[in-house]
């Protein structure tokens, strides 16, 4: 199979409705148990945390074939920013009633996280359109990664897999991460979120000059 030709280039608020369904794709099932009877609204509520940047559309990246959303990575490079748990509530009660506005906040808000700090940006979502899987298009997005969190003045990059997605370790494992420690979350995680630890992962940015020569 031939590669495609993928463009990478910065969200824009047009792509929010198709970010929001690759989003719900790639990491719904880790976001249902949340919302519970209100599961479909997800796709809708994912769509307005990026457009009102708690999902940090601004600073996403999109992988672009023949015109159509086929990747995204969500790179944190501000380390500023925190995302508001008062705006997150705002936009899930209008999607979510009862008690699962509280469940479904705190999730929400979980996933906004900013995990970046002054030298290490922060990789909080990496997916690819399972139409797209398979074509270097994760590859093509980690590669930009490393070239903004440079420009960022970032010395090293950082990311969390779940243990339940040896794929993309893989993947990242042969991009120059390293896994610094196993984080263990027991029966709940495993039985409402589908996994029961998740790796974080950091890999240092050399000078484009050394990239070469991946030692770490």
């Amino acid at each position: 199979m031939s590669c495609p030709q993928v463009t990478i280039r910065e969200a824009c608020a047009e792509d929010a409705p198709a970010l929001a369904l690759l989003y719900v794709e790639a990491f719904g099932s880790k976001l249902r148990w949340a919302l519970g009877r209100y599961a479909e609204a997800m796709p809708a509520l994912v769509q307005e945390l990026l457009v009102y940047d708690q999902m940090r559309l601004s600073e996403t990246l999109v992988a672009e074939v023949d015109g159509q959303v086929a990747g995204m990575a969500v790179l944190r490079r501000d380390h500023k920013h925190r995302p508001s748990w008062r705006k997150v509530w705002r936009l899930v009660r209008a999607h979510v009633k009862g008690w699962r506005v509280l469940t479904a906040t705190f999730i929400m808000t979980a996933m906004c996280s900013n995990l970046c700090t002054p030298t290490r940006s922060y990789l909080e979502s990496l997916a690819v359109d399972s139409r797209f899987r398979g074509q270097g298009i994760g590859t093509q997005l980690l590669e930009r990664c490393f070239e903004e969190s440079r420009a960022a003045g970032k010395r090293e990059i950082s990311l969390h897999v779940v243990d339940t997605n040896p794929r993309a370790k893989q993947l990242y494992l042969r991009m120059g991460f390293r896994t610094l420690r196993t984080e263990r979350f027991g029966w709940f995680a495993s039985r409402w979120m589908g996994f029961s630890a998740q790796d974080f992962m950091v890999r240092r940015l050399e000078d484009e000059h050394r990239k070469s020569g991946l030692t770490e």
